[in-house]
């Protein structure tokens, strides 16, 4: 039950420290934590110096600051993984510098991951400001990876939009299991999406093959949801821009197999429920 944990930090001297204590005080603690500093220009630097100092789990990469770039978060989870080839653990854990887990989250987890081998990706619901999330997939932050698995496809992440979408796809086509376990909830500080105002999830869409009904179901559905109209205009523009410039490599589709696997259960899907509003309809 071995893990490591990859942390990619910017400019995160509010959280980072109480990140870091939750992850060490877990009932089943990790053997190595990785933090990447990614040009961080506040006290991340100092903080992360003087955490990992007094506790020799915690290594430290830093990047020099060459401003905010979503594009680097896989690569720089990348960089992660290769600095541990010298770790053999059972598990990889991936968390955001903004996030605080209950003291039993990882046992809890892989605990129910060794009772399952087919789940290969498992998180707990986050929390944000005291509202939870109601998402089914696991999140993208505190999510637990079987470490064969991810071997089992390359061993790093693609950097491509989607690439977190991307490990679930690719469990769901070779027969594995992802699973949410709400029981398990987490603090996430900062309001997800506001980085990249949604354009980023847009451009996920697009290059992971999403059938066009369910891409602008999900456009309609954040419409509906409305508080701002960053939601639906970001993930409409990012999914439009995505399939104007795909040779851009960030935004490139994904190998056919994988967009026709995930558009096949997209239209299935699409397919259950309107039979089902029908039924209700008839009913």
């Amino acid at each position: 039950m071995d893990y490591w944990v990859a942390v990619v930090a910017r400019n995160a001297a509010p959280n980072i420290l109480s990140t870091l204590t939750s992850l060490l005080h877990q009932t089943l603690p990790p053997v190595r934590i990785i933090v990447v500093n990614d040009g961080s220009s506040d006290k991340t630097s100092e903080i992360l110096t003087e955490v990992s100092y007094k506790n020799p789990i915690i290594r430290v990469l830093t990047l020099p600051d060459r401003g905010y770039d979503i594009r680097r978060v896989p690569s720089n989870i990348n960089l992660a993984i290769a600095s541990t080839s010298d770790l053999k653990t059972e598990y990889l854990m991936i968390s955001g510098d903004d996030c605080t887990y209950p003291l039993n989250y990882v046992e809890s987890l892989i605990s129910l991951m060794s009772e399952n081998t087919k789940i290969a990706v498992a998180s707990g619901r986050p929390s944000q400001s005291g509202l939870t999330s109601q998402e089914h997939s696991p999140s993208g932050s505190g999510r637990i990876v079987k470490a064969s698995f991810l071997k089992d496809l390359g061993g790093k992440f693609p950097i491509r939009a989607g690439w977190e979408a991307w490990l679930l796809f690719k469990a769901a086509q070779k027969g594995f299991e992802t699973q949410l376990f709400s029981e398990f909830v987490y603090a996430h500080v900062r309001p997800r999406g506001t980085s990249h105002q949604f354009t980023y999830w847009g451009a996920a869409m697009y290059t992971l093959g999403y059938h066009p009904l369910y891409a602008m179901g999900r456009v309609a559905r954040s419409l509906i949801k409305l508080t701002s109209l960053n939601a639906p205009l970001g993930l409409l523009r990012g999914y439009l821009a995505a399939a104007l410039g795909s040779s851009v490599p960030f935004v490139a589709p994904f190998d056919p197999s994988l967009r026709k696997f995930v558009s096949i259960q997209q239209r299935r899907e699409i397919g259950r429920v309107t039979v089902s509003a029908l039924s209700h309809e008839i009913g």
